[in-house]
């Protein structure tokens, strides 16, 4: 069935950017901790910052036909995804979990 997970973008703006891994759900914090680390330089420059994140969780399978899919959203169309749902609220420096729960971008990830 997978492991779904969306990673959403949030820039502040109306348009959020989504990446969906059909498998990424499983290791979804030390991807996510390492693909953070990989982009910190770009921090504050949201385009190139989400593209780093991007690219580093889907770098060895980037030629792969499926197993991941990148689309944007409106704000109000949050509510419509399903699976694991990961926020990296760019402006606000934190990671918000579909629990609930909410951490700083490059704190500890607590599932």
């Amino acid at each position: 069935m997978g492991e779904r997970i969306n990673y959403v973008f949030d820039d502040g703006t109306e348009t959020l950017t989504v990446l969906y891994s059909h498998w990424g759900a499983t290791n979804w914090e030390d991807d996510l901790i390492a693909a953070l680390d990989h982009a910190k330089p770009r921090h504050r420059d949201y385009s190139y910052f989400t593209r780093m994140v991007i690219s580093h969780l889907i770098r060895e399978h980037v030629l792969d036909e499926t197993g991941f899919g990148i689309y944007s959203v409106a704000r109000w169309e949050m509510s419509d995804l399903s699976d694991t749902v990961i926020v990296l609220d760019l402006v606000n420096d934190k990671i918000k979990l579909d629990n609930g729960l909410s951490t700083p971008l490059y704190g500890k990830v607590m599932a």
